[in-house]
């Protein structure tokens, strides 16, 4: 079992990582002008961000059910609840920039000179940061929620 339990924790923790790497090379990556070239990377980029999200739900989902400390022992944890809520959150404000990045390209393969607009650019990065700030909150849920804290006694 605890051969099992450390596969299914390297596997969350492996996907959640490359997460993070996405959505940090997406923020780093929109302060460049954004032209055809970019586009094309930015859109890699945030394709990685939303396949690690989806496995990750997957590794979440496999912890919390076949994990050591099973289902029963995260369904009474409020900050396993809050760090669900923090995920959705993110996962909803991503729906923006991931559009917007399939706008871009579309428009970069019409027209070779394509540049984004500025606004559209800083907007996107400040949605961009916002998700990785957010990260850091469902962070600090995870590491209470590990500890037990806020759980019935």
């Amino acid at each position: 079992m605890l051969l099992h339990d450390a596969g299914l924790s390297f596997f969350h923790y492996t996907v959640a990582f490359i997460l993070v790497g996405a959505l940090s090379a997406e923020a780093f990556i929109l302060r460049l002008p954004v032209d055809g070239r970019v586009a094309k990377v930015l859109g890699r980029a945030d394709a990685f961000y939303g396949a690690s999200a989806a496995l990750l739900i997957v590794a979440g989902f496999s912890r919390a059910v076949w994990g050591a400390k099973g289902w029963d022992y995260y369904a009474g944890q409020p900050f396993f609840w809050a760090k669900l809520a923090v995920f959705v959150a993110i996962g909803l404000l991503s729906i923006s920039p991931t559009l917007r990045f399939l706008r871009w390209n579309k428009a970069a393969k019409g027209d070779p000179a394509f540049i984004a607009p500025d606004d559209e650019v800083k907007r996107t990065r400040t949605l961009v940061m916002i998700e990785l700030h957010l990260l850091a909150v469902l962070l600090i849920c995870a590491a209470l929620m590990a500890r037990g804290m806020g759980a019935p006694l």
